[in-house]
This record gives C-alpha cells, structure tokens and sequence, in this order.
C-alpha cells in the first residue's frame, strides 16, 4: 500500500508540475495584417440532413467542408445556448450542422493572455496557428480547455474554427483575458473578416 501511494504521489507531482511549467502557446500574428477588416467572421456551413442522420465527430465535420456553402456572417463568438430546434448561428437548420469559422482576432497590446472556447457539440479551434480549444463529441453548452498563449505583438491574428452542431441545443462562444486582468466573455468587436 505505501508503494502505491508514493507511485501515485509521484505521478500527481509529475502531472501538476507539468501543467505549472508549460510555456504558454506562443501566436503568430497575421502576415499581412489586414489593414480594415469588416466586422465578424467569415463562415461557411454544411448540413447532413434531419436526423436519423448525424455528425459524430470533427473529422466528420470538417469532411463535409467539401460541399460548404458561404452562410451569413457572424458578429463575432457569442453565440449563446439555443433552445432546442432553433437554427444553428446564422444557418437556417437547427441539427447536423457542420460550420468553418475563419476571420482575424484582435490584440490591442502584446502579453499572456488565457482563451477558452465553448462550444455544444464538438470544435476545433485554432489562433494564430496554435489550437487553443477542441472538443470531438457531443457535450451540452460547456467550456472545452483554458489555453494560456503568448501575443508577441499588438494586432490581428488568424482565426480558424471548424464545429459541428449534432441534435439539441447548440452553442459556440469565448471567453478571454490578459494575464492579470479580468477573464470575461470577448467582445464581438475584436473580430475582423
């Protein structure tokens, strides 16, 4: 019993100083940088059909990408937990809805910063060409990981996220905040297209 619970001491030690001594992803930023930006984010949908039929995975999602068409911009990542059968952000189905999300985020000021996606059901996300969130499965409206990443300079980084609403409610959504400042959900006015 005494050599389990070293092992274990052992491994927890390993794990959280691990977890305190990763470096934070360190972001590219967009090369150019886009010089005015439109507001939102540039998105392309594919819809599997009614169930039966379904999305179970990200792989799945981004397959379908092939035969996406350009939807209706978003106003940026704040798209809240729907009421089940409501449409999908600006797509006109509510279930198996695959969506690529691409567009710019904006810095104001170099530094750490901590992003987290949201999402109901499964992302990929990616900025500055670090993934900062994933999640391949069906879960309710919840956070999918903190990433700590480093902004080497003020301005727009790309963003690119592939997502997949499956049945239910759907949801997509970031929270944001500079290292020592408050961590809240981002405004919509930081993203560009």
């Amino acid at each position: 019993m005494k050599v389990f619970r070293t092992g274990a001491l052992a491994a927890v030690t390993a794990l959280v100083a691990g977890a305190v001594f990763a470096a934070p992803l360190k972001l590219q930023p967009a090369n150019p940088q886009p010089s005015s930006p439109k507001a939102g984010l540039d998105v392309k949908y594919a819809w599997e059909g009614n169930p039966p039929r379904k999305i179970q995975t990200v792989a799945k999602a981004k397959q379908m990408m092939s035969k996406a068409q350009p939807g209706q911009p978003l106003r940026g990542l704040d798209y809240r937990d729907t009421d089940e059968g409501d449409p999908v952000l600006t797509f006109n189905e509510a279930f198996n809805v695959a969506a690529e999300v691409t567009g710019y985020i904006r810095f104001d000021a170099p530094g750490i910063y901590e992003l987290e996606t949201w999402s109901n059901d499964g992302i990929d996300a990616w900025v500055g060409g670090q993934q900062i969130g994933y999640f391949n499965g069906r879960q309710g409206c919840e956070a999918n990981q903190r990433t700590e990443v480093e902004v080497p300079q003020a301005g727009w980084y790309p963003l690119k996220i592939n997502y997949f609403q499956k049945y239910g409610t759907s949801c997509l959504m970031m929270k944001s905040g500079k290292q020592g400042e408050r961590f809240t959900w981002t405004p919509n006015e930081v993203f560009g297209r």
